[in-house]
């Protein structure tokens, strides 16, 4: 009798629903991978776009950032080279500022020996001197040493001025450049800032290509095996003989032809033991009585298994299966089409059974089937 068994399981997990529509399902089915797949090459397509994209926004971003990073090179030697003239300006300034105290210092002395002297200084030279002549150019020699005294404090001092000035301005120079330093190190770091996200935006997008490509590729293994079932079925469907009368088991109820002439030697749903309940019959036969097929179909089995023996299994549609077991000789081969009343096999006693019989068991789907209500 039958027992449970994964090939049996497998075998009778080959019940599908007719081949046409079979066929039609996988076709809507690799329609729906086909249309997967697109949307996945459209998307991919659009995530290499914007990665083409971020890749120019990144070269602009590279580009601004090598030219601030020059800009600002260039900041910081003009803030160096105007350091060094402040730093010139600041020695001439001590040192016309040494120049000053210098000529100050002589003025001072000079004013200081003038009022010593009173204010008849120049009567009294002109009186000292008994030579006309050297008096006279004695006091000029005077007055000239005493403008020009006057004159070189004043350069000093218009010099003084003038370097104060320019200390001024280039002070105002290196602040104004200082600030623009500032700003050109700000507008730098806020471009890497900008280049770091986009670089990190970038990854995500190389991330989900990578992640997406693997789709598709799946996708289209998917597709190809698709098609090939597709065309597996569309040359079993090519395959169906033009005389095969192919009829809806489900509305054969009770108009089914016997398998075989005899008598049901055990009956559906009888107890197996071990909880177990029979999902057949068992027709009492003669030895190499003829085995007929109870409807139109295809042989999807046709070899021996364990507890059936010599078993052949006939997908017929619409997830219906008919199981013919304990054969002595099988007359049908795997993918055979056959219409109903053919001959498939003679009654025999393989699969450890004592007496001749046939086992035979209706399937729809995964449940079985009385066979008694379904043969007239």
């Amino acid at each position: 009798m039958i027992r449970p068994i994964p090939l049996m399981a497998f075998l009778l997990a080959l019940a599908a629903p007719g081949h046409g529509a079979e066929y039609d399902s996988e076709r809507e089915h690799l329609e729906q991978l086909r249309q997967q797949l697109e949307e996945v090459e459209q998307q991919l397509a659009e995530d290499r776009a914007e990665r083409d994209e971020v890749d120019e926004q990144l070269q602009r971003l590279d580009r601004k950032v090598n030219q601030s990073v020059e800009r600002l090179q260039q900041l910081r030697r003009q803030r160096a080279s105007l350091r060094e003239s402040i730093e010139e300006l600041e020695q001439d300034y001590r040192q016309e500022q040494e120049r000053l105290s210098e000529q100050r210092q002589a003025l001072r002395e000079q004013i200081v020996a003038a009022y010593a002297a009173g204010e008849d200084a120049q009567l009294k030279m002109l009186l000292n001197e008994t030579d006309p002549g050297t008096a006279q150019r004695l006091l000029a020699y005077y007055d000239y040493f005493h403008e020009a005294r006057t004159e070189r404090i004043e350069d000093l001092l218009e010099q003084i001025s003038s370097l104060i000035d320019m200390r001024r301005e280039l002070n105002a120079e290196r602040s104004e450049l200082l600030a623009l330093e500032e700003s050109v190190a700000n507008e730098r770091d806020n471009l890497r800032e900008q280049r770091a996200q986009r670089d990190r935006y970038r990854q995500e997008l190389e991330q989900r290509i990578a992640e997406r490509g693997r789709s598709a590729q799946q996708l289209e293994a998917d597709v190809a095996e698709q098609e090939s079932l597709l065309e597996e079925l569309r040359q079993r469907l090519e395959d169906i003989p033009e005389d095969l009368d192919i009829d809806n088991l489900a509305e054969a109820r009770g108009s089914l032809p016997w398998p075989v002439e005899g008598d049901v030697e055990a009956e559906f749903g009888e107890s197996r033991g071990g909880g177990l309940e029979r999902t057949g019959i068992i027709i009492s036969a003669s030895r190499e009585s003829e085995v007929v097929a109870v409807g139109p179909g295809r042989v999807v089995f046709s070899d021996w298994l364990r507890g059936l023996g010599l078993l052949v299994i006939i997908d017929h549609g619409e997830g219906f299966m008919t199981l013919y077991g304990h054969n002595e000789a099988l007359y049908v081969e795997l993918g055979d089409w056959i219409n109903a009343g053919d001959r498939i096999a003679t009654v025999g006693s393989s699969g450890a059974r004592q007496a001749p019989g046939l086992y035979f068991e209706i399937r729809r789907g995964d449940e079985p089937q009385n066979p008694i209500t379904w043969l007239r």
